[in-house]
């Protein structure tokens, strides 16, 4: 299991922790953000790297398109910035 104390997973801990091969990671990350089963990822310089609290949720909402899933984020943060 990768280690949930940084702030960023490289792809292999991603992988490690959804409990899918490296390749298939790599493979769901060519695919359009509004296609399914893309993943929510950000880039550092070329490398994808993944905030383990939002792979986490993505899997809890059933692993929509990465896109699907930064529009409920936005609307989230929203919500919780109009309680305020």
């Amino acid at each position: 299991m990768p280690d949930t104390s940084t702030s960023l997973w490289r792809a292999q801990d991603c992988a490690a922790y959804l409990r899918r091969s490296p390749r298939w990671l790599w493979a769901q990350l060519s695919r359009p953000a509004d296609q399914p089963g893309s993943i929510p990822h950000v880039y550092v310089g070329r490398t994808p790297r993944f905030f383990p609290d939002d792979i986490a949720e993505w899997v809890r909402q059933g692993c929509p398109p990465a896109a699907t899933f930064a529009q409920w984020q936005a609307s989230q943060s929203k919500r919780a910035s109009q309680r305020e």
